[in-house]
């Protein structure tokens, strides 16, 4: 099974961002969207995983030390680039980004020498959309700097979940397979 460890957003943060990937459409450029039930901030990427190296996973974020966060989810942008979007992302606001790290360094530290690494440095984001080709890019481009500071709203992460990722022809289906409270 594929599965990741993240922190998952709620309410009006979720209405806000589905709104705004509207604003996002009227670019005309080729985005997938991520379906609003599956936005959420990774924190590791594990990939894929046997049954039992998933109870493994389990038994380790069963020891979670780190602290809840409430965080401003704020800013538009794309990696690599707004000039060369793949992947377009929501962010968090950069004064609490320092809160939400502390919790991705201890999954990094509990799931240490599990599952892909990731080499690149933490960027707490959530992802709403993949640019599919270069179709319209420079609307686009030019909507993500505009909303480079946009306010989406602000959440409470009181909890990590271990995640299963089945990938379907309709995108991907997400399941909970653990729940772990932040302190």
């Amino acid at each position: 099974m594929r599965a990741f460890v993240a922190l998952e957003l709620s309410g009006q943060v979720i209405d806000a961002l589905t709104s705004f990937q509207g604003v996002l459409s009227s670019a005309g450029a080729d985005i997938k969207f991520v379906e609003r039930e599956n936005f959420h901030l990774n924190l590791k990427f594990i990939g894929e995983i046997s049954e039992s190296q998933a109870a493994r996973v389990e038994a380790r974020l069963k020891s979670m030390a780190a602290p809840r966060a409430e965080v401003n989810i704020r800013g538009a942008g794309a990696f690599p680039s707004p000039s060369r979007p793949r992947v377009v992302w929501a962010g968090v606001s950069k004064e609490h980004e320092g809160l939400v790290a502390p919790i991705a360094s201890e999954v990094e530290r509990l799931l240490e020498g599990v599952g892909e690494r990731d080499s690149r440095p933490y960027r707490p984001h959530v992802t709403l959309g993949r640019v599919r080709s270069y179709h319209n890019l420079k609307r686009l481009e030019e909507l993500l700097r505009e909303n480079s500071d946009k306010e989406f709203g602000q959440v409470m992460f009181s909890e990590v979940k271990l995640k299963s990722s089945q990938l379907t022809p309709g995108g991907p289906v997400y399941t909970d397979m653990g729940v772990y409270p932040l302190g």
